[in-house]
């Protein structure tokens, strides 16, 4: 559970320092037309903060505000790479998916804001749109919106969200299905394929090897829950 905490906060930080730099970027190109969005960016990043307790406050505004008047005096920021993209987004996941479930459903306006940040920095960033789509909508079932999966059907989609909470909270990067198949990461590679049947394709690492219990587990409750179901018919 320590292990699981410290790569969390590694997580959040890795993605409120980039959501730092996309906030500068805001500045630059929109100058005050932008101030809604990195309101809205300043506002979720002192959440994840407090959250994880990460910093003061007072250290947190101050850097922000540094980050963003450098920016603008230079007219550019640091270039972020596609695996600090990845990681920014994973992180706001994580973030929402944890809300869900430590508070419930009633932290459904949370989840949206956090969906609107996830779509505004694909469209920044010019990201997999197909994965951001999935990501929104695996998070939009975690706070009971009805949404329609962006690909696959409802009863595909069941499996794929709870596999997918379960993957990000052991630390994988879910990047949406590729051909059927859910796509999970660590550290940039990718190390395990996902089907509906709950096979995989995977290399040899300790966290797929827990993966694989917990998808097993998963499959077991399904089973159970199917059984008593018959009985009660």
């Amino acid at each position: 559970m320590a292990s699981n905490d410290r790569q969390d906060k590694l997580l959040m930080e890795t993605c409120i320092k980039h959501l730092i730099q996309y906030a500068a970027t805001i500045k630059i190109s929109r100058g005050a037309q932008g101030d809604e969005s990195i309101g809205r960016l300043r506002k979720i990043i002192g959440e994840m903060e407090a959250y994880w307790d990460l910093s003061e406050r007072k250290d947190r505004e101050e850097q922000f505000d540094k980050t963003l008047r450098r920016a603008v005096q230079m007219g550019r920021t640091n270039r972020i790479s596609e695996k600090q993209k990845i990681a920014t987004v994973n992180g706001l996941y994580r973030y929402a998916s944890e809300m869900v479930s430590a508070q419930g459903p009633e932290e459904a306006d949370r989840v949206k804001e956090v969906q609107s940040v996830i779509r505004e920095l694909s469209d920044g960033w010019d990201m997999d749109q197909e994965w951001v789509d999935r990501l929104c909508f695996l998070l939009g079932g975690m706070a009971g919106h009805n949404e329609q999966p962006p690909s696959e059907n409802r009863e595909e989609s069941l499996f794929f969200k709870d596999i997918s909470t379960m993957a990000v909270k052991m630390g994988f990067e879910v990047r949406g299905v590729k051909n059927g198949l859910l796509q999970l990461y660590l550290e940039g590679s990718r190390v395990v394929e996902v089907n509906e049947s709950g096979s995989m394709l995977y290399g040899p690492n300790p966290n797929v090897f827990k993966l694989m219990d917990e998808i097993e587990a998963w499959k077991s409750r399904e089973e159970n829950q199917h059984m008593q179901g018959g009985l009660q018919m």
